[in-house]
């Protein structure tokens, strides 16, 4: 039992004497008892010789993810992290075998032989697609097909990741079309779901019960009008809808979910979209870890915001794809470079040889939507300008990746979507946003990653950013990141650029932080837009993270970090900073420490 329902036990207690007064031997019994397992709880903090603890970890083991504590992350990642990610055996369906007809390093597209490969392994209920080691052209022209993965328990799997292993090879960009904000729309929609993989899963959902109660942070339990149509380990959708947004009149003042998940930051007009009608459903993906009777379930996850029944709060179905992985290969392209952040490539002559659309958006390795238990391991992406973008998905884990190659846009982008670990990537390609969180996306993981350069390119828009693009992303965590520092992006209309209580934790910034202009200085957190902030300057761009954890930050050659203009250790309702430019944490990866005080 986790140490935090120790605590909710102790509060339950501590009403049943004031309902039934103990004795003088009970009252000291129960002061005992109550000690007792305090100290226990904080035994998992005691600090290492020479070594420092968060005081914010010690309120976490007794109070849990309540209140204004730390968020929860131990869940992220496949299956929840309670389970290795699988090293599926067979059945194995060989594209070069003759009834599927591939041939790596022929020059002739092998598109329709992969796909035909993937069609048969679903018609059986899945399995491994094996490409042994070469180069496979998949989307050589912009009529060819594109490869698409819509069942369930398909594994894509090279023989290597490395130059001499598989290759899968983009030949030409993706469709034109409408670029919408992730989760907005149905995939179908999407142009950037035309990628070298797509993983696309059905998106209908039925409702299966409502919320009968209030359910406040960090409660799992849920009263629900019905538990009929629930079972053990099931996947589920939860929502909640806005009461206040008009969606043909929005209004800062009419908005009530959006104002809570940025608060204590101040909307306005300007920024529309954040309390706009794409936002008055908020959903999220969650498991049915209990069934605990005819009215009550208990959810795999703890809430993260406070969920009044004026929210409508409701659960659905989840009908999306399951167990899909990708692994051991590179995704390369035929991208030729000369990248420009929203922008146009231009010839010598002056002309559009690429339009921005396609420089930011066609040239992606893979798209994922309404898909959940899968990974990607051990692939590289070579001269793409998106990675990853995955949408209104849940506990994927993608590992042990490398981006090379051309400067690009994106590396991991995840919107819409929540309790994904992202863990050990290397980007040594140039992006904009290397990791980028936006559209409510919650519970998210980034870990053990780092950037192999430096700077800020003026003409690209390149840089070491975590990106949080808008729409307030909310209770995300950056833990043991080398070489990044938060400089996000997002169009004004979508600001802040985040929502509450995203953690940054144990991370070494660049030597060289750039920012958006000269006011950049040494602040850990940048933003282009500090006029939208309390003191409409540089001094205030923390605001744009409202409630944020900012614990043991430190810089690279033993440069000075600032939040705020400041080294100092504080709290306050827009963030709480503990041992900024302090080495030596006892806790070096707040997702583990998490993870080993669940069992």
């Amino acid at each position: 039992m986790a140490v935090y329902r120790v605590h909710i036990l102790l509060c339950i207690a501590a009403m049943l004497l004031t309902i039934f007064p103990a004795t003088g031997c009970e009252k000291t019994e129960m002061k005992k008892m109550a000690s007792a397992s305090k100290e226990k709880a904080l035994t998992k903090a005691d600090d290492p010789a020479g070594k420092w603890t968060p005081a914010v970890w010690k309120e976490f083991v007794e109070n849990g993810p309540t209140g204004n504590h730390l968020p929860d992350f131990s869940r992220a990642g496949y299956r929840m992290g309670e389970q290795s990610i699988p090293e599926i055996k067979s059945p194995v369906f060989d594209v070069t075998d003759d009834k599927f007809g591939a041939v790596p390093d022929d020059g002739k597209e092998d598109t329709a032989a992969i796909q035909a490969a993937v069609n048969a392994a679903a018609a059986v209920g899945g399995g491994v697609i094996y490409l042994p080691r070469g180069r496979y052209d998949v989307h050589p022209s912009p009529d060819s097909p594109y490869l698409q993965i819509t069942s369930d328990r398909i594994v894509l799997r090279g023989q290597g990741a490395g130059e001499a292993g598989t290759v899968l090879f983009m030949g030409a960009p993706g469709k034109e079309g409408s670029i919408r904000r992730l989760g907005t729309v149905s995939a179908e929609k999407e142009a950037r779901r035309y990628a070298a993989v797509a993983i696309l899963g059905s998106e209908a959902r039925h409702e299966l019960a409502t919320f009968t109660q209030d359910v406040v942070r960090g409660q799992t339990d849920i009263p629900v009008s019905d538990t009929q149509a629930f079972s053990q380990g099931q996947t589920v959708i939860v929502t909640c809808t806005d009461p206040l947004i008009d969606p043909k009149h929005p209004s800062p003042d009419k908005a009530d979910i959006s104002v809570r998940l940025t608060a204590p930051f101040r909307l306005t007009h300007v920024q529309a979209d954040t309390f706009g009608p794409a936002v008055r459903e908020l959903s999220w993906i969650a498991g049915i870890e209990k069934i605990i009777d005819s009215h009550t379930i208990r959810l795999t996850r703890p809430a993260r915001f406070d969920q009044p029944r004026r929210y409508s709060p409701k659960i659905y179905s989840f009908s999306g794809a399951c167990e899909i992985g990708i692994e051991h290969l590179r995704i390369e392209s035929a991208w030729p470079g000369g990248y420009r952040h929203h922008k146009p490539c231009e010839g010598e002559d002056g002309k559009i040889i690429r339009t921005a659309r396609e420089q930011d958006y066609l040239w992606g390795g893979i798209w994922i939507s309404s898909a959940v238990d899968g990974w990607v391991r051990d692939v590289d992406f070579k001269n793409m300008t998106q990675g990853i973008i995955l949408s209104c998905s849940s506990q994927w884990t993608m590992e042990n990746l490398t981006f090379l190659g051309q400067e690009g846009h994106a590396g991991v982008t995840i919107g819409w979507s929540n309790d994904n670990l992202i863990r050990k990537v290397d980007c040594h390609a140039r992006m904009v946003h290397p990791v980028t969180l936006e559209m409510t996306a919650s519970g998210n993981v980034a870990t053990d990653c780092k950037t192999h350069y430096e700077g800020r390119n003026k003409i690209s828009g390149t840089d070491t950013a975590m990106d949080f693009h808008g729409i307030f992303p909310y209770e995300n965590l950056f833990e043991k990141m080398k070489g990044f520092y938060v400089c996000p992006g997002g169009d004004l209309s979508v600001l802040p650029h985040a929502g509450v209580r995203n953690v940054f934790w144990n991370i070494e910034a660049p030597a060289r932080i750039d920012g958006y202009g000269e006011y950049a200085g040494d602040s850990f957190v940048q933003t282009y837009d500090h006029a939208s902030t309390s003191s409409k300057t540089p001094a205030t761009m923390v605001e744009h993270f409202p409630q944020a954890f900012y614990i043991g930050i430190t810089r690279k050659e033993n440069r000075i970090v600032t939040l705020a203009g400041s080294t100092a250790d504080r709290r306050t309702e827009w963030m709480t900073v503990e041992g900024l430019n302090r080495p030596g944490m006892a806790l070096p990866s707040l997702y583990e420490a998490q993870r080993n005080n669940r069992h």
